[in-house]
């Protein structure tokens, strides 16, 4: 049970940690609104920013629900849980994946694009505020599959 407990906090820790990227990029974005003239850049790192917020945290709020859940489900059914959990598992790794090669070939396309604008241009701002947003999203993306491979790994010797 130790192992359940152990993953669903990292988990819950990981939208935290998002939620406070989100605050970091609002504040850059803030300073770099008030202190330069990257005007695009500065808006997009606050709106994207604000998004991440109200997103993760609201995520990481509601998360004592989803934890006790599936503390109840385990408890209720263990043989069950254990027959259908690496499944779901199994599909959120994919999804770990894909999301990772999206924001990867996205990153490529907004690199390639950018080549061809005017450094004053505002999508120049855009993209690089973009860019930077799927570069820790593919880092967190990072932990939060490593969690999920040992979680799994937790899951499947429990059978």
């Amino acid at each position: 049970m130790e192992w359940l407990n152990e993953f669903l906090n990292s988990e819950k820790t990981l939208f935290l940690f998002t939620g406070i990227t989100g605050v970091i990029s609002s504040i850059i974005g803030l300073l770099f609104l008030f202190f330069s003239n990257h005007n695009n850049f500065s808006i997009t790192m606050v709106v994207i920013g604000v998004l991440e917020i109200v997103i993760m945290f609201s995520a990481y709020l509601k998360y004592d629900k989803k934890i006790e859940t599936k503390i109840l489900s385990y408890e209720n059914n263990k043989t069950e849980f254990l027959k259908t959990e690496p499944l779901a598992i199994q599909k959120a790794l994919k999804s770990f994946f894909n999301l990772k090669l999206i924001y990867g070939f996205l990153i490529v396309i907004l690199i390639l694009t950018m080549s061809f604008l005017n450094s004053k241009s505002i999508l120049f701002g855009v993209f690089t505020a973009l860019i930077l947003h799927l570069a820790f999203a593919i880092t967190i993306d990072n932990f939060g599959e490593k969690y999920t491979q040992k979680y799994l790994l937790e899951v499947s010797a429990q059978k």
